[in-house]
């Protein structure tokens, strides 16, 4: 059988004063922030490019490309950039976005910035900031390296030519070599008798002041991209928390433009649109974030906002006691339908009270002792379908269907590649986050096929300082992005072994062999 899974129909409606009134909010936040954010990002490139010596330039153009040292020292400049500043940026924006919901008003609410997903978010970000930034860095440099570049400069040139284009873009590095080489060719057309290195002088003044111009250009178009993905997060983040705190009921998000002739035609089109909480915006374009789609930016320097409406007010209701289904030993065996729905239900409101990120569950158990077909060619005996119906045979038990829950709160919000592509991960933290709360809830564990996977995170989590228990951890870990799950890891990892007096390279061979093992 083929199942063909249609998105939900956009409804687009006109702008409201409510809408505007949460974009004035983000636009006065943004005149207010990113300036600073700006002046903190010049500043950095500019200690970078201080650090580094002609000798260790003129080192790399002979050789073609930079070296580990090189690389290495730039990685934990970028780390303590985000750990020492923009860290605290994107709280504060978080914190400022928090704010911005209309809906809020009359309620008693407030914003934690303490809580998993709030956490887990900022450190995501971070190592997702540092790798961007680190590769292109890399990119950028090694343009200027190229044999191209090489055979037509000297090295001393070269050398000077690369070190204020150090935090530039790829682009930008090649239209600042660019603009050297037209200035000095149009010195030696017009001043014939000019010395060439009083024309490689003049050139390089130009090439500094116009690289400080566009060190400025790229600054303020993080500081403005970086906060408003912020300050967006923040607010999404903060109707969550109000509404697993039953403050709010089923809630709508707005995409709210300038609404001028400043709006890209990306934006333009999604003015208005009205859609679900849990689902995503549907535009083209650059891939800049994790879960961009659920809400600005667009893009680079995108200034939009979301507006909120609350469509039916909160439920009132008893939480489904937990009872000997759920925590009897000996579960892995025969239920009828019923107790399979229940318990499915239970499971649901159990992984709620520890994982933030929203489920994708449909509600539905599919219950067959034959298996269903996903559409892939596999019959699928007990899994999570990808219209996110979770299939079971009538022989389980609650720790199994507990594991399906936690796939709809984390591989369900990708397309099936991007499962494909983080599999072992996505098996492992997911497992590791069942184990935990079985214990934690009394359930009883099951053992499966990724128990070993379990075990080296066990023993990751004992490289770490931050987190006390492997629950902390799990929680931590499955509330990460899928596709930056791995990244986090390994940034958090390495930056932690960094700081720690005695290790040696053999430590860092065998945390390398335990990563290695989650590909």
């Amino acid at each position: 059988m083929t199942f063909i899974f249609r998105p939900p129909k956009r409804i687009k409606k006109a702008k409201t004063d409510s809408s505007q009134e949460v974009l004035d909010k983000l636009q006065n936040y943004l005149e207010d922030s990113t300036g600073e954010v700006q002046k903190i990002l010049c500043g950095f490139w500019q200690d970078q490019q201080d650090a580094i010596t002609y000798q260790e330039l003129g080192a790399a153009i002979l050789a073609g490309c930079l070296s580990e040292d090189i690389l290495n020292l730039w990685r934990q400049d970028y780390s303590r950039l985000v750990t020492g500043k923009l860290q605290d940026v994107w709280k504060k924006a978080m914190e400022a976005g928090s704010r911005s919901p209309k809906i809020f008003e009359g309620l008693s609410f407030s914003f934690s910035t303490h809580e998993p997903y709030v956490i887990s978010w900022i450190q995501s970000r971070g190592a997702a900031f540092v790798t961007s930034c680190m590769d292109g860095q890399k990119l950028a440099m090694q343009s200027l390296l190229s044999k191209k570049m090489t055979e037509k400069h000297t090295v001393d040139e070269l050398a000077r030519m690369i070190r204020p284009c150090i935090g530039l873009t790829e682009g930008q590095a090649k239209a600042n070599a660019r603009y050297y080489d037209n200035i000095v060719e149009n010195l030696k057309k017009e001043h014939s008798r000019m010395k060439p290195e009083s024309i490689r002088k003049k050139a390089g003044e130009a090439a500094q002041k116009y690289a400080e111009r566009q060190h400025r250009q790229r600054a303020m178009t993080i500081a403005q991209t970086e906060c408003a993905f912020a300050y967006n997060q923040g607010a999404d983040e903060s109707v969550r928390q109000a509404q697993e705190g039953n403050l709010l009921g089923v809630v709508k998000k707005r995409w709210s433009t300038a609404g001028n002739e400043n709006v890209c035609d990306i934006c333009r089109a999604l003015e208005g649109v009205e859609i679900d909480m849990g689902k995503e915006f549907d535009f083209k374009g650059r891939i800049l974030f994790a879960g961009q789609k659920r809400m600005p930016p667009a893009h680079p320097r995108c200034a939009c906002a979301i507006e909120y409406i609350e469509t039916s007010p909160p439920v009132f209701g008893n939480i489904p006691a937990i009872d000997v289904s759920i925590t009897q030993s000996d579960s892995f065996r025969e239920y009828s339908d019923e107790e399979i729905n229940s318990i499915a239900f239970k499971t649901e409101t159990i992984a709620s009270k520890y994982v933030s990120t929203e489920s994708k569950w449909s509600g539905n158990m599919v219950i067959t002792d034959d298996g269903v077909g996903d559409g892939t060619g596999h019959n699928v005996h007990y899994g999570k379908l990808w219209n996110c119906d979770i299939v079971t045979g009538h022989k389980t038990a609650p720790a199994v269907l507990l594991h399906e829950q936690l796939h709809a709160r984390s591989d369900s919000h990708y397309p099936s590649i991007i499962y494909s592509r983080f599999q072992c991960i996505e098996e492992a933290a997911v497992q590791f986050m069942a184990v935990e709360i079985c214990i934690a809830e009394g359930i009883e564990v099951i053992s499966s096929g990724y128990d070993e996977k379990i075990d080296i995170l066990r023993q990751l989590r004992g490289y770490l300082k931050d987190y006390g228990t492997d629950l902390e951890f799990a929680k931590a870990l499955i509330e990460v992005p899928l596709p930056g799950r791995l990244g986090w890891l390994s940034e958090k990892l390495y930056a932690t072994m960094r700081e720690t007096a005695g290790v040696t390279v053999a430590d860092y061979m065998e945390l390398s062999k335990l990563l290695d093992s989650l590909y």
